[in-house]
């Protein structure tokens, strides 16, 4: 597994939806420090620019086109698991049970996987679709909003540590040097992020709200990715 894969959970205090000009919408979350979020939200095709990459890479090696998942009345066993994580970020190890989300393996299903709608690229004259409209109404909901908690699972960052690669671009003020990126299905690639495919480690995102005992749910995934894996995440 090399993604640092864990759970954060916190309050929204802000967020930026996704534009051309910058990659991924943006979350700024409360916990025990803050935080940001970064979700894909849009499709690009081989070849396009990356705004921000890891390892300096500029130019995307495959075809990058989202899948997502909603569930606006989630209901599963482990969101009670869910609820038992302290506040922050929480690495795998640490998480009550193991928990760790698998697309492919949970028991039972998180969600099927074959309802998942594609969400078209940009192409020459247009700027294809994002998923901005979809976030944007529970994002708001639960931003400073004392009954309500978000939860993503992803990959953790810390932008103070020996070798990090960090995205200069100002999104809070102050900008958090902690976060959680890679909040989609880390399987089933054979692209250059084929590194990080793994099993129980998919990422999503929650919102809870207490009020209501109401769990919205969020699934990411690439077309790319195969929903046919082996025990260490590779495709089959």
């Amino acid at each position: 597994m090399a993604l640092n894969y864990g759970l954060l959970r916190g309050e929204v205090i802000n967020s930026i939806p996704y534009k051309n000009t910058a990659d991924h919408y943006q979350i700024e979350v409360k916990a025990d420090q803050l935080y940001r979020l970064a979700i894909d939200v849009y499709s690009e095709i081989a070849g396009a620019q990356v705004h921000y990459a890891n390892g300096g890479s500029t130019k995307l090696d495959t075809d990058r086109i989202l899948l997502y998942y909603k569930d606006e009345n989630f209901v599963h066993p482990l969101t009670a698991q869910m609820l038992q994580a302290k506040v922050g970020f929480t690495p795998k190890t640490a998480l009550p049970g193991g928990l760790g989300l698998d697309y492919l393996r949970t028991t039972p299903a998180l969600f099927p996987i074959g309802a998942m709608t594609l969400v078209p690229p940009a192409a020459i004259g247009t700027n294809g679709s994002d998923l901005n409209d979809d976030l944007n109404p529970w994002v708001l909901k639960a931003t400073n909003n004392p009954n309500a908690e978000v939860f993503a699972f992803g990959s953790g960052w810390d932008d103070n540590t020996s070798g990090s690669i960090k995205d200069n671009t100002q999104y809070f003020n102050p900008d958090p040097a902690l976060g959680v990126h890679d909040v989609h299905m880390n399987q089933g690639d054979s692209g250059k992020e084929a590194a990080n495919n793994g099993v129980y480690q998919d990422g999503a995102l929650f919102f809870y709200f207490k009020d209501t005992d109401l769990w919205v749910a969020m699934f990411f995934r690439f077309q790319n990715q195969s929903i046919k894996t082996d025990n260490n995440g590779n495709p089959v």
